[in-house]
C-alpha cells in the first residue's frame, strides 16, 4: 500500500513537470520574440529620428521640386493593415479555443491581406522611383517603407507556415507558440505601419 502510494506520486510529480515543461518553453519563446520586437524598435527608432533631424535642419521638406507621394495608396494600406490585425487577433483567439476553422479562416484572411498589402506598396515604389533619386528626402522615406516591407514579407511568411501546419494538425489550446509569435510580431508591424503613416505621410 505504501509502496504504491509513493508510486503514484512520483508520477504525479513526473506528470505535472512535463505539464511545467511545455509552459516554460512557451514563456521563454514568447520572451524571446519580445527580445526581437524590441530590438527591430529600436532599428526603426533610429530611422525615424534620421528622418526628423533632417526634416528639422532643412530649409524646405520635401526639398524644391520634390512633390510629396499620393495619400490614397498609404491610407488604403493602412486599412488592410488594421483588418489584417484583427484576423489574426481572431485566428490566435480560435486556437486558444482548440478552433481549428477559426484559425484556419483567420490566419488564411490576414495573409491575403498582408499579400495585398505588398502589392500596393509595390505600386508605390513604382512611383517612388523618381524621389528617391538625388533627394535625402526621397531616399529616407523609400529606404522606410522598404524596410517595412520587408518585415510584412517575414510576416506573411509566418503565417504561411502557421497555415500549413494548422493543416497537418499541429496546434491547440496547448501547442501555440508559433501562433502567438507570429500574432506578436504581426501586432508590432501594424504598429510600425501606422507610425510610419503618420511620420511620412501626414506630417511629412
Amino acid at each position: 500500500m505504501a509502496r504504491a502510494t509513493l508510486r503514484d506520486r512520483s508520477m504525479e510529480r513526473a506528470r505535472r513537470s512535463g505539464d511545467i515543461a511545455p509552459a516554460r518553453q512557451k514563456n521563454i519563446g514568447l520572451l524571446g520574440v519580445g527580445f526581437f520586437i524590441v530590438s527591430e524598435s529600436m532599428f526603426f527608432l533610429g530611422l525615424f529620428l534620421a528622418w526628423f533631424f533632417m526634416r528639422n535642419t532643412s530649409d524646405a521638406w520635401p526639398p524644391a521640386g520634390v512633390a510629396p507621394p499620393p495619400v490614397v495608396p498609404a491610407v488604403l494600406n493602412t486599412v488592410i493593415a488594421l483588418l489584417s490585425t484583427i484576423a489574426v487577433f481572431f485566428a490566435d483567439r480560435a486556437t486558444a479555443r482548440d478552433d481549428r476553422n477559426g484559425l484556419i479562416k483567420g490566419i488564411a484572411v490576414a495573409g491575403a491581406l498582408g499579400v495585398i498589402f505588398m502589392a500596393v506598396q509595390a505600386v508605390e515604389f513604382t512611383d517612388l522611383a523618381i524621389l528617391a533619386q538625388g533627394s535625402a528626402y526621397g531616399s529616407t522615406f523609400t529606404f522606410l517603407l522598404l524596410f517595412h516591407v520587408l518585415r510584412v514579407f517575414v510576416g506573411v511568411i509566418l503565417m504561411g507556415v502557421v497555415l500549413v501546419r494548422t493543416l497537418l494538425g499541429h496546434f491547440s489550446s496547448k501547442r501555440r507558440l508559433l501562433v502567438q509569435a507570429t500574432a506578436m510580431y504581426w501586432y508590432f508591424i501594424t504598429g510600425v505601419w501606422l507610425v510610419v503613416f503618420a511620420v511620412l505621410y501626414l506630417i511629412g
